[in-house]
């Protein structure tokens, strides 16, 4: 029996006799145990435990084919949660956004927004504004005379919006 049946796993506080292959384990039995989706079963592995949730459990009567002692065997689902402490994070976020209304928005985590305008629309758009602090702070970066010789004769055109 203990070579088709191996490993040892405690469920409801019995010992059984299973065999574990990734995140399926196989428990014979004669009397069906006490296991269900959710319950947190616990393997022996050495002299250390490793536990199991349990996701599905599938009882076939009859399914162990006469091998061993035992006439069934429950087939559980399980997810490891020792190991799962130990796995990096996959979460996703999921943004349900029914309407915007703009030119520029940002969504989700990590993102970076850039925005470009031309320099003809922030002057048109400063002058629109009234504001005299940003209008002669403008007028003086347009003034410069690196800025000038960047931007060329446009400069001077733009000043005159101001």
């Amino acid at each position: 029996m203990s070579f088709f049946f191996p490993d040892c796993i405690t469920i409801s506080g019995h010992e059984y006799a299973c065999q574990r292959s990734k995140n399926k384990i196989l428990v014979p039995y004669t009397e069906e145990p006490n296991v269900g989706i959710g319950d947190v079963i616990i393997e022996k592995s050495g002299s250390r435990n490793i536990e199991f949730k349990v996701l599905d459990a599938k009882f076939r009567k009859g399914g162990t084919l006469g091998i061993g002692n035992h006439p069934h065997v429950v087939e559980l689902e399980v997810e490891n949660m020792t190991a799962s402490v130990h796995k990096p994070s996959t979460q996703t976020n999921t943004f349900n956004i029914g309407s915007i209304a703009g030119e520029q928005f940002q969504v989700g985590n990590h993102n970076s927004q850039i925005a470009n305008i031309s320099i003809q629309s922030l002057v048109e758009e400063v002058a629109k504004s009234g504001d005299s602090g940003a209008k002669a702070l403008l007028k003086s970066l347009l003034e410069n005379a690196t800025v000038g010789s960047l931007i060329g004769a446009g400069a001077s055109a733009l000043i005159g919006l101001l």
